[in-house]
């Protein structure tokens, strides 16, 4: 059990050291400054220089027994002002009990901050409440880390390396600039970059223009809950699951303040599972005009808004307004009347129930072949008009599997036809791959020019294997490697890995031409 005194640090080292080390050293600080503004220091002075220090002009001319005094005109310093933060926000005069708010607020859960300001502030903080109020100011102290400039080094003016906020609010958006800070792990440094922020703009656009779709034909729709407790498609179970999954680990990130790790998961959610996947698996349904699949999907959309608010309010609670039926998730009787904001609704908890593994093995096994049938068009240069049979080999059960699902990969991977069995019976000219589930193949016989294949791909294969060989020999170069930024030389190393990747996928399609 810890101090009572010391709050939980996130991440925890260093950080408490430094936070006990100046209480435990504590010595004389100034906490007078010359600003314009903040506490005026509560002494006056007469004109032979006495000090008479009061709560109040009137004590303190009392004191002076009327004599005329001026008021100090430095004021408090401001870390010493800061301090109070914790109580006197709270209506504080003296007096623990003077306040409701007071006694129900405080201590406050949880202080967000930087590691600059641990003893200017945090340290501080905590003293001062203790010394007037006999509380601590907070439980829990979440240290972030420090944005950098695009150079790597801490903003400042003398360096003009600074980002104005602003104008990134202009350029990508608020809500954007918002999540990408959120997005930034919990206690690291991180360098400024413009990429970033433009990705979650996309990010925004994405998920507007799922919404958008969602409601193209929502009409006599409503979001409903109870439509996702019985489903009876793999891709409706996949994605209930996958829904609920999220919001359990969300909440258990959030608890633990991880708060890029829910960034993460809210993202890859919304763009993998949800737009890039379900989207396109439900769209026959939704655009014939299907009832139940345009409910369902603009409750599932309406839980994933919810669960988004916090990083995105301003995107969320536009679109969040404008799905049909959602002041239905207004349950808190406290609100009842209220007008519906995604303020006032609850935070998605999730539900350990609704995790279906089973449907997520097996809509992964479908995804992953309709992926690799993909890559395969792209890597053979298959135009996406040309229609082909796909050969599956798997055990009986993916059989099934792929059997049932038959129609969303034809559809998908925009093939013909499916050859499923136990084993690959196919012509030697034929490109193959590999999943965690399945073996597939694709003859290419009559799909493409052989010869100018073979010419394609064995231009390319020299061509990035000069790349890499260029990269392998500066990475082979000690005074490179030493010199050289240290994320420079990761970044080539990663690149000099993909290709070699590259080079081993395109030599293995070259193989099955000859």
């Amino acid at each position: 059990m810890r101090d009572e005194g010391v709050p939980h640090f996130s991440p925890s080292v260093p950080h408490s050291k430094v936070y006990t080390n100046w209480l435990e050293n504590l010595k004389d600080w100034t906490i007078s400054r010359q600003l314009w503004w903040g506490h005026q220091i509560p002494a006056w002075y007469d004109e032979e220089g006495n000090v008479f220090v009061a709560r109040t002009e009137e004590e303190a001319n009392e004191k002076a027994g009327g004599r005329d005094l001026t008021q100090d005109s430095d004021v408090l310093d401001t870390w010493f002002s800061s301090g109070l933060w914790a109580f006197s926000t709270f209506g504080w005069n003296g007096d623990v009990t003077e306040t409701d708010d007071l006694k129900a607020f405080l201590p406050t859960d949880v202080l967000v901050t930087g590691r600059d300001i641990m003893f200017l502030w945090v340290s501080r903080m905590m003293m001062l409440t203790k010394k007037f109020v006999g509380e601590t100011a907070f439980k829990d102290c979440v240290i972030t880390g420090t944005v950098l400039g695009k150079d790597g080094k801490p903003m400042s003016k003398s360096r003009n390396n600074g980002v104005d906020p602003i104008e990134m609010f202009d350029k990508f958006g608020v809500d954007a600039t918002r999540i990408y800070l959120a997005s930034i792990a919990t206690g690291a440094d991180i360098r400024w970059n413009d990429v970033g922020v433009e990705t979650y703009r996309n990010f925004a656009n994405k998920i507007w223009n799922a919404t958008r779709f969602c409601l193209m034909n929502a009409e006599g729709a409503a979001v409903d809950h109870a439509s996702l407790m019985d489903v009876d498609s793999l891709a409706d179970k996949w994605i209930v699951s996958r829904l609920n999954k999220t919001a359990l680990a969300v909440n258990r990130a959030l608890d633990t303040y991880q708060f890029h790790e829910a960034v993460s998961l809210l993202y890859h959610f919304f763009w993998d599972d949800f737009c890039d996947w379900y989207i396109e698996l439900v769209k026959d349904e939704i655009t014939a005009g299907s009832h139940e699949a345009t409910t369902r999907i603009i409750t599932i959309m309406e839980i994933a808004l919810r669960m988004l608010h916090p990083f995105m309010p301003y995107l969320t609670e536009e679109l969040w307004q404008k799905l049909p039926g959602t002041s239905n998730a207004l349950h808190h009787a406290a609100y009842a009347g209220a007008d519906a904001t995604i303020m006032l609704a609850s935070f998605p908890p999730g539900d350990e129930r609704a995790i279906d593994a089973q449907a997520e093995a097996e809509m992964s096994a479908v995804i992953e072949l309709i992926k690799k049938v993909r890559n395969i068009r792209a890597e053979m240069n298959i135009s996406t008009a040309i229609k082909f049979t796909v050969h599956v080999a798997a055990d009986a059960a993916f059989q099934e599997v792929f059997r049932a699902n038959e129609a969303q990969i034809l559809k998908l991977a925009k093939a013909e036809s499916l050859v499923i069995g136990d084993e690959l019976d196919v012509p030697r000219a034929s490109a193959k791959a590999v999943t965690n589930d399945a073996r597939l193949a694709v003859p290419l016989e009559g799909l493409i020019d052989f010869d100018v294949e073979r010419t394609r791909l064995a231009n390319q294969i020299a061509k990035l294997t000069e790349e890499k060989t260029r990269l392998d020999g500066q990475l082979s170069n000690a005074n490179f490697v030493d010199r050289a930024p240290a994320e420079k030389v990761t970044e080539l190393r990663d690149r000099s890995t993909e290709l070699e990747s590259q080079i081993a996928t395109l030599n293995n399609n070259l193989e099955a031409l000859q």
